[in-house]
């Protein structure tokens, strides 16, 4: 009885633990190709806890009908199936809320509700069950109740910090799923029959080998990936093809370099951040927030030998990654500081010449990097002469233009000359890289200065994409830290993230599908996933075997 009683703890308490890990590494399929703003994480958390709720309700009608304990295990069991399986089915299940046109919004509720709901829902089940059965009389229904939710929410925050601090940082996502599931196994099948022992046995033997778990967590549609890790920031991805190699965050190229030429600049919007010094000729102190490949700061080093570079990176394993593949140099003019880009600015006292800002990407923005008192903030780090370059992901006509223009008017309450410059050929409603240079001196001319400095390819890009009409700015909003509704200006109208493709010159980058796939695996965890469905239906229906109350 007392061992009973303890495993019927455990099984509470992984199911608790279970649901968070999958939840959170759930984002991680779902993020790279949906971004991570708050309508993707809201679909996410609205799903988990939707979920949950079908399942409690549907486990205390349950556990009035068949108290059994063999049941809860079979609850248990089949979630656990079902959580193996959420990797497998993730790129075909992505392909097919973008094949209908559904994207972010309520493209990430979808996949979610596909992916995340089946597994939560039966492990939802799980405490209202317990309490069932470890309630022998009514005058102990309320203590009974009580530590078993209580046991279940530390099983729910074990399984977040597990997640966050230690699964996420050292495993990929699919490993993840398949431990998370294999445990749920591995502790509900003792009280099972044969057939439990043998599908624990047949997946675990099929995802051990080389058939199952060497399947491709990540599909490039050409070229090779060279590095594939979670990092506690992103989904971090290295792609090589040709003669270039491209860093992948999220689904989404951030980096490129040549492998010949590792110093030079091949995505075309990182040429524009040299404007800086164009207008500031006698900067010497240089800050890029946000690090990437690299590629601005390698550039300036190699080109500019007086200046010194400081990079703010938040993401450690993206600076660990860079210097591995991305040709980062040990130079002392090279300073690098795993941080926050605001908390970075906020520490120091110390005033830069220019400051490059490339940490936004085309799903996802930090807001407390477009607010006007992030924007005060860097105008107080600049010296007289100072300049800003800001690559903003956006168009400059249409409903995605809305957050360019917010940018600009909370930035112009600040810097009193601002230029807007297309960074390629696109047309003015497509989305694409716009380049905002911001001058601390009101007096500053773009043209004139590119005029007088040595890069004529630059005053030739400038010139070509500089952007002078205006629209009304009393139609847009000033972002501030207390109102900054940076998703919802991403695409208004459509509700949409934007493309994954990203123009760069000559040069074609693969796209990456995240997740990926193995036919065997797939077909013998999708097998038994209906097995157990089919098993446990019956088991509700019908009342299989002798039910007994209590454990």
């Amino acid at each position: 009885m007392r061992l009973g009683r303890l495993r019927l703890l455990a099984l509470v308490f992984l199911a608790g633990a279970a649901v968070m890990v999958i939840e959170l590494a759930g984002s991680r399929l779902l993020t790279p190709v949906f971004g991570s703003s708050v309508f993707v994480w809201g679909g996410i958390i609205g799903v988990v806890l939707s979920s949950l709720a079908a399942g409690y309700y549907l486990g205390g009608r349950i556990s009035d009908l068949r108290p059994d304990p063999r049941l809860l295990d079979t609850i248990v069991f089949t979630g656990g199936v079902l959580a193996i399986l959420i990797p497998f089915l993730s790129p075909m299940s992505i392909e097919a809320v973008l094949s209908v046109g559904l994207e972010e919004r309520w493209g990430a509720l979808l996949a979610s509700l596909a992916l995340l709901a089946p597994s939560n829902l039966l492990l939802g089940m799980v405490s209202p069950f317990a309490v069932k059965l470890a309630t022998r009389e009514l005058r102990e229904l309320g203590s009974s109740a009580g530590y078993l939710y209580a046991v279940s929410t530390l099983g729910s925050i074990f399984g977040t910090f597990g997640t966050v601090f230690i699964l996420i940082p050292a495993l990929d996502v699919r490993t993840i799923f398949l431990g998370v599931g294999l445990t749920l196994m591995a502790v509900s099948t003792v009280r099972l029959g044969a057939s439990s022992k043998a599908t624990f046995a047949a997946i675990l033997l099929l995802l051990i080998s080389p058939l199952g778990l060497v399947g491709g967590q990540v599909a490039v549609a050409s070229g090779q990936v060279v590095e594939s890790r979670e990092t506690p920031y992103n989904s971090l991805v290295v792609a090589r093809s040709d003669d270039l190699q491209v860093l992948y965050l999220n689904g989404l190229p951030h980096s490129g370099m040549s492998l010949k030429k590792p110093n030079e600049l091949v995505f075309t919007y990182t040429k524009f951040f040299e404007a800086a010094l164009a207008l500031n000729r006698g900067a010497d102190e240089v800050l890029f927030i946000g690090g990437g490949g690299f590629s601005g700061p390698k550039y300036f080093l190699t080109r500019h030998p007086n200046i010194t570079i400081e990079v703010v990176e938040i993401d450690p394993v993206v600076v660990e990654v860079a210097k591995k593949y991305f040709s980062v140099p040990n130079n002392e003019r090279l300073i690098i500081h795993i941080d926050d880009g605001r908390v970075f600015l906020q520490r120091i006292d110390k005033k830069f010449d220019a400051i490059i800002i490339d940490a936004y990407a085309k799903t996802y923005i930090p807001y407390h990097l477009l607010t006007l008192e992030f924007f005060r903030l860097v105008r107080d780090r600049l010296e007289s002469g100072g300049v800003v370059v800001s690559n903003v992901i956006a168009s400059v006509a249409g409903d995605t233009s809305e957050i360019l223009w917010s940018t600009y008017r909370t930035m112009s309450l600040v810097f009193p000359r601002i230029y807007v410059v297309k960074a390629s050929d696109r047309g003015a409603p497509l989305v694409q890289n716009i380049i905002l240079i911001a001058c601390v001196d009101g007096d500053c001319n773009l043209l004139d200065s590119l005029s007088k400095w040595e890069n004529k390819e630059l005053e030739s890009l400038v010139t070509k994409g500089l952007w002078t009409r205006l629209p009304d700015l009393n139609e847009y909003k000033v972002l501030t830290d207390d109102y900054s509704p940076v998703e919802s200006l991403i695409n208004p109208v459509t509700g949409k993230p934007y493309s994954v493709e990203l123009e760069s010159g000559e040069y074609s980058i693969p796209a990456i599908i995240m997740g990926g796939s193995n036919s065997l695996a797939l077909t013998v965890v999708t097998l038994a996933a209906t097995y157990w469905l089919v098993v446990l239906i019956s088991d509700v229906a019908l009342g299989r075997g002798k039910y007994n109350v209590g454990v």
